[in-house]
């Protein structure tokens, strides 16, 4: 009998020994989390002016009257909208034109732009045509291959330049160390909307990033709507997976040993998006282009070249993994709600209270940030899966005319609050499944689970849940706010990951929260078979390992 009740309390130790080091854990992943979070998006941008201004680098200008040849490059396609503007635009640039030479690519366009662009050849405007669509990577690879200038000026079809631009983006070149100078855009907002202010305010803080980064010559990455490098310095872009070309060719230059600059002067200008979802499909791809070579950007953490390392790091690599760090954030900040701590009690809620007004689109900032790092957090998974073809679409800007609304659940009246009244059908799903929670497979305790689903697009749903949970004489039913994500890995066998976070009502009143993956596997378009498995925990109960099984239906 002593023996059991000494068994007994050991086992109440251990389970308290490892909860507190479970906490422990969480209190470290959360801290971190929020640390590089807040650096890369608060204390690198405040602390870059006097970094830039300690770090200056000083140029080795070499005087010289003669103005380098010039030819500015640009891919086109489908850019019958904007493209006869854009030509005129270029022949009004002030600069002698014996040393300009314009080059535009037409990427098996479906539409007049090849037309259109023939119509100039009397104007000096040369018309390089591929067979087919096969992306922007190819065809500046094919331009780059035919150019004559000494100093080459990509851009994109919708970005118009000032008179002055070639001028002013050649004068650093002066230097015979600087290899790529990157022109002002300013993005002009004529919709009003969340994603354009969003969008326009994203962009106007980047400005000012590569304004100081400029200061050092270490900018990472260029901007495709307009930068400049020297010809010779021109490595040919990969075509077997999307790449940015910009921030590919920028990096090409700092690894060889040469400087990135920001001009000022240079100044082009664009308009935000028009669709919201085009613009959030043309995230993904820039997400899952920079995943794509990540490793081979990895150089620039060369420890005996400090700063460029310092600045990859603050500037990019943290802000393309800050979905990531995000939502181990949010997470561990819902597991330390246990500890009782009024600090992550505030900090949950105030995480909490972000992501609703940001999803609600209360602050236009915000809802761009959280499309923005969704969009990069699909771009992630993308970049696992094999690419067919390089082709590309041009993607329409100005007015937003279709909203994609971001939902956090993280209650029932949430959920509804946020679904929009126009939102289609096929926009919402359901899940039922059901299976066993157990603290060890010899037991059986019946758990059945429903949701109701938003779905972002086909990879996340956002969502309500609850069911029914028999454990001995015990019962509960938990009302949850839940998290779904389809990984974009194979086609009919997917995996997924969840997450439950709530409360459970029944003999007792319990906080809950889940998390678990398995597979979905289609049966059809519209409904999945799923296959789940995880740990559910009920706040002052041993944790419980489940498994379930069941179909999901998207309507």
């Amino acid at each position: 009998m002593n023996w059991i009740f000494f068994d007994s309390v050991k086992s109440k130790f251990d389970i308290m020994d490892s909860m507190e080091t479970f906490l422990f854990v969480c209190q470290i992943v959360f801290w971190v989390a929020l640390f590089c979070l807040f650096h890369c998006y608060c204390l690198f941008p405040v602390t870059l002016p006097f970094v830039s201004e300690i770090f200056k680098r000083k140029r080795n200008v070499e005087e010289s009257p003669e103005l380098p040849h010039v030819s500015i490059l640009i891919s086109a396609f489908n850019e019958e909208a904007v493209i006869e503007r854009k030509i005129k635009n270029l022949l009004e640039i002030d600069y002698p034109k014996e040393l300009l030479e314009i080059l535009i690519g037409d990427d098996g366009s479906k539409d007049r732009t090849a037309e259109i662009v023939a119509s100039y050849a009397d104007k000096g405007i040369t018309l390089v045509k591929a067979p087919k669509n096969a992306g922007k990577a190819a065809m500046l690879n094919r331009l780059q291959a035919q150019a004559t200038g000494d100093i080459l000026v990509l851009c994109d079809a919708n970005t118009m330049f000032f008179p002055n631009v070639v001028r002013e983006l050649v004068a650093p070149f002066s230097d015979k160390k600087i290899g790529c100078a990157c022109g002002h855009l300013i993005l002009s907002d004529m919709s009003g909307t969340p994603l354009g202010k969003g969008e326009s305010s994203y962009w106007d803080l980047e400005s000012e990033i590569k304004k100081f980064e400029g200061s050092l010559d270490r900018i990472i990455g260029g901007n495709g709507a307009l930068y400049a490098i020297r010809r010779e310095l021109y490595t040919e872009l990969p075509t077997k997976k999307s790449v940015m070309d910009d921030f590919f060719v920028a990096v090409k230059i700092l690894q060889k040993g040469y400087f990135c600059t920001f001009v000022p002067g240079a100044i082009g200008t664009e308009m935000t998006s028009k669709d919201s979802s085009g613009e959030y499909r043309r995230k993904i791809r820039i997400g899952r282009a920079n995943f794509n070579y990540l490793l081979s950007y990895l150089p620039l953490l060369n420890p005996f070249r400090p700063l460029t390392a310092y600045l990859f790091v603050s500037h990019k690599l943290l802000r393309w993994f800050s979905p990531h760090l995000g939502i181990v954030c949010f997470l561990a900040s819902a597991c330390l709600l246990l500890t009782k701590s009024p600090l992550y009690i505030a900090a949950f809620a105030v995480l909490a209270i972000l992501l609703l007004a940001g999803t609600l689109k209360i602050v236009p900032q915000l809802y761009y940030f959280l499309s923005m790092n969704m969009a990069l957090l699909k771009g992630f998974f993308l970049a696992f899966k094999c690419e067919h073809g390089g082709g590309w679409a041009r993607e329409a800007r100005s007015e937003e005319t279709v909203s994609s609304i971001l939902l956090a659940a993280f209650a029932a009246f949430t959920f509804f609050a946020m679904a929009p009244t126009s939102a289609e059908a096929s926009d919402i799903a359901a899940s039922v499944d059901i299976g066993t929670m157990n603290p060890r497979f010899s037991d059986f305790n019946l758990d059945v689970d429903a949701h109701v689903w938003y779905k972002f697009d086909q990879m996340v749903f956002f969502g309500v849940g609850s069911g029914y949970e028999s454990i001995g004489d015990s019962y509960y039913v938990p009302v949850t706010a839940s998290m779904w994500m389809r990984l974009p890995i194979g086609s009919v066998i997917l995996p997924v990951m969840t997450g439950d976070y709530g409360y459970a009502f029944g003999n007792d009143k319990r906080m809950v929260w889940k998390v678990g993956g398995g597979l979905d596997i289609k049966n059809g378009d519209h409904s999945s078979i799923i296959v789940m498995g995880g740990y559910e925990n009920l706040r002052k109960r041993d944790g419980y390992v489940y498994v379930h099984a069941g179909l999901l239906l998207e309507f």
